[in-house]
């Protein structure tokens, strides 16, 4: 225990576990967690991404509320300190699949790298139709897709 010049304990061990506290607990900023599943044409996506966009637009500099991750092997998760904050969200999901070509890098033809295109259409997308209701906490929001 740390003793002041006077010889008292301190509260120094006290404010450092709350301050901890107070770091690892609340620190979400509003916002929540989501994770879930994404199919298409009933394969898991790989290699792809999610975006939550607040429905009606938002703020800039992520003021709005809205949220991005990756998907990989069918599974994505958003932790609550970069999730959505609870609201209606347009979700966008694209998938760049490779084709299993090799194509030239653009600048150095001599060096190749695999081929990839979109194969989610746009109406999941660049157009989306999709949409998900966010609440407060954990939410578990999965997407089957269909061609």
């Amino acid at each position: 225990m740390i003793r002041c010049c006077c010889g008292c304990r301190t509260l120094a061990p006290l404010a450092l576990f709350l301050a901890f506290l107070g770091i690892a607990g609340c620190g979400g900023g509003g916002r929540s967690s989501v994770q879930g599943t994404v199919t298409y044409d009933g394969q898991p996506v790989d290699d792809g991404g999610i975006n939550f966009i607040a429905a009606g637009g938002g703020g800039e500099g992520g003021e709005s509320g809205n949220a991005s991750g990756d998907i990989r092997e069918g599974k994505y998760s958003i932790d609550a300190l970069r999730g959505p904050k609870p609201g209606k969200y347009k979700v966008e999901i694209y998938w760049n699949k490779k084709t299993g070509k090799m194509i030239p890098t653009p600048g150095d033809p001599d060096v190749k790298k695999p081929e990839s295109k979109q194969v989610i259409p746009p109406k999941y997308n660049t157009k989306s139709e999709l949409t998900a209701d966010i609440t407060s906490g954990t939410n578990t929001k999965d997407f089957a897709l269909t061609p």
